[in-house]
């Protein structure tokens, strides 16, 4: 019950403590009491997801395979990180016309507004062709990656993300990481990376501090990616 709570799963806390608490004990009737009010409130929804296993992932390239989710270098899963959503309808994508079940849902940089975007017309480049239009700032990213058509890549075939001002990419030997999503210090904590980010010349001692103190969906959101040749994870992070 105890780690439940600790991983904030609330809900399954509070039931677990109602089946199994001594409720002649004051301490567990308060404790009971404060977990109710997180219970009816939270829920698990600040909970950590449970890592995947060999077999999940497997399941879930496969199942992205069966979608006809084109793969990205910068942005492996972009299902999961919310840079494109699902619909069993399906809607009409405004760039080819013909009908996608997954359509983009994160900025896209252009004059005209559009609607719905396929994953087809991202990777191959023709919504950004035909609208004259980005997925990333190309002024928003870091310096060290020396090849144009690594940033093509990046700002015109590569999904972007949603951040709370705008979004920044991190790069590392020579070339752009690949984005895998949002967190705050408890998921760096749990992934075992929080250390190996704050090992970064772009922080000083005060973002650093800042970066432990980080609340997933707070008020200082971070984003996190790796490097695709080293492996190290770096972090963006800005507020809302």
């Amino acid at each position: 019950m105890d780690v439940y709570d600790l991983l904030d799963f609330k809900k399954d806390a509070y039931e677990l403590l109602c089946q199994i608490g001594n409720r002649s004990d004051k301490k567990t009737l308060k404790r009971l009491g404060t977990l109710k009010d997180y219970a009816e409130n939270w829920g698990n929804h600040y909970a950590l997801p449970k890592p995947k296993t060999p077999e999940e992932k497997q399941k879930e390239k496969e199942r992205q395979a069966q979608l006809g989710l084109p793969a990205f270098r910068y942005h492996p899963n972009p299902l999961e990180t919310g840079a494109f959503e699902e619909s069993a309808d399906g809607v009409v994508c405004d760039c080819c016309g013909k009908t996608t079940h997954i359509f983009y849902t994160a900025p896209f940089y252009a004059v005209e507004d559009i609607a719905y975007l396929c994953p087809e017309c991202i990777a191959n480049g023709e919504a950004a062709r035909k609208y004259d239009g980005s997925f990333q700032d190309d002024f928003s990213v870091d310096d060290g990656v020396d090849d144009p058509e690594k940033l093509d890549e990046l700002i015109h075939r590569t999904p972007g993300y949603s951040g709370w001002q705008q979004e920044y990419w991190r790069a590392h030997c020579g070339d752009y990481c690949a984005y895998l999503g949002h967190v705050g210090a408890r998921e760096l904590r749990a992934l075992g990376v929080l250390e190996e980010v704050l090992d970064d010349p772009m922080w000083d001692d005060e973002q650093k501090e800042m970066i432990r103190e980080s609340v997933n969906g707070g008020h200082l959101q971070c984003y996190l990616f790796q490097c695709l040749h080293c492996g190290k994870h770096l972090v963006w992070m800005d507020f809302d």
